[in-house]
């Protein structure tokens, strides 16, 4: 059985709780995060790889059918950093933690630099299972939850994600008229 390695960017009190989750789960876990306090071996025990610089990760990772990407960092900039790397690489998984809102800004920056939006179909963002989740600990779950149901091919699960809408779709509609309208 291939290993199911989990890259993890961002070293905050979330990450810390997927890595925790992921690993009992049976996840190798990679951790990424600009800032050394927050990405490095004490805080991360469980971590097979630290990187304190995305650069360098973006150059030195290779994902595959067996990868999966989680971004949980600490900002809108960061997050769309990752993710614009991210969906073009071969990673089976691809999440992003944030608010629909956030989600759908991002997805639009990246759609003006030259994304399409079917290259934001396989991402799951907002990220994890909708079960209520409001604490690390919780929202961990609800991630690695949604990660077990990826490596399981498991359907019909009640996934948070949203999907950027092509520009023909987001186009106002008129409303079409009725026989009753125009009598």
């Amino acid at each position: 059985m291939l290993s199911r390695l989990l890259y993890i960017f961002g070293g905050g009190h979330v990450s810390l709780s997927v890595a925790r989750a992921a690993n009992a789960a049976g996840f190798t876990i990679g951790v990424i995060d600009d800032r050394k306090a927050f990405a490095n071996g004490e805080r991360f025990p469980m971590a097979s790889e630290v990187y304190t610089s995305f650069p360098e990760a973006f150059q030195r990772l290779r994902p595959n059918a067996s990868t999966y990407l989680l971004t949980v960092t600490r900002g809108h900039k960061d997050d769309m950093r990752v993710l614009a790397w991210a969906v073009r690489t071969e990673a089976r998984y691809i999440g992003m933690i944030g608010s629909k809102r956030k989600v759908l800004s991002i997805y639009q920056a990246l759609e003006r630099e030259g994304y399409s939006s079917a290259e934001f179909e396989r991402v799951h963002a907002p990220v994890g299972l909708d079960i209520g989740a409001l604490t690390p600990e919780e929202i961990a779950i609800s991630i690695v939850a949604e990660l077990i149901a990826v490596h399981r091919n498991a359907q019909d699960l009640p996934h948070k994600s949203i999907k950027l809408q092509s520009r023909e779709e987001n186009r106002p509609r008129m409303p079409e008229a009725t026989v009753k309208d125009i009598t």
